[in-house]
């Protein structure tokens, strides 16, 4: 299968269902993600339930790629979850970001998102939107570096039954300034209510 976007170290490939084995292993050798914002390790059918997880139906998206991080040996180093178009046209959002802890600290995640951000640029995006969880200090610092900038909180009780809070961040790819963003996604304004 072609990829999605290449780095100099990684291709990024959509994965088949065949190779939700591979992401469940990947995903229990590579707890704390999930210890840190589920407060859980990843339950035995973690990768497939992520595998089959779609946009909320109240929000419009266009396309969703469910793709793996694949070195030059073609090995599964980790995973990224991208949807177009969510609520508003021009508006990416990564659902994913994961990579194996032995690539954190490397820069590995800074070529990737570099690649993301090309790609999805080229592909018509004019902002790109994630949700990271307050204190995944690590998280918080690398979004931030990237040049996303927060735009509303959402309380949510996690897998454990934690209260937790996810930061919404948003990064214009052309210069647009918040308020632009925020008229075109009410739902993302501060104190915003909507789901």
């Amino acid at each position: 299968m072609p990829p999605l976007f290449q780095t100099q170290q990684f291709a990024v490939r959509e994965l088949s269902e065949e190779q939700i084995p591979t992401l469940q292993a990947l995903f229990e050798a590579n707890p704390d993600y999930f210890l840190s914002v589920n407060g859980l390790p990843p339950g035995p059918t973690e990768a497939q339930r992520e595998f089959e997880e779609l946009p909320p139906s109240h929000l419009s998206y266009g396309a969703r790629w469910f793709a793996g991080v694949f070195d030059q040996a073609d090995a599964l180093r980790g995973v990224i979850i991208l949807v177009s178009d969510l609520a508003a046209k021009g508006v990416w959002h990564t659902a994913l970001f994961f990579l194996e802890r032995s690539l954190r600290g490397t820069g590995a995640a800074n070529e990737l998102h570099r690649a993301l951000e090309a790609t999805a640029r080229k592909q018509g995006a004019q902002w790109l939107r994630l949700g990271v969880v307050a204190g995944n200090l690590r998280a918080e610092r690398f979004w931030s570096k990237c040049g996303y900038k927060e735009v509303r909180t959402r309380a949510h009780i996690n897998a454990a039954g934690e209260a937790k809070i996810t930061n919404v961040l948003v990064k214009s790819l052309y210069g647009g300034d918040l308020r632009q963003y925020l008229q075109l996604v009410p739902r993302d304004a501060p104190n915003s209510q909507l789901p």
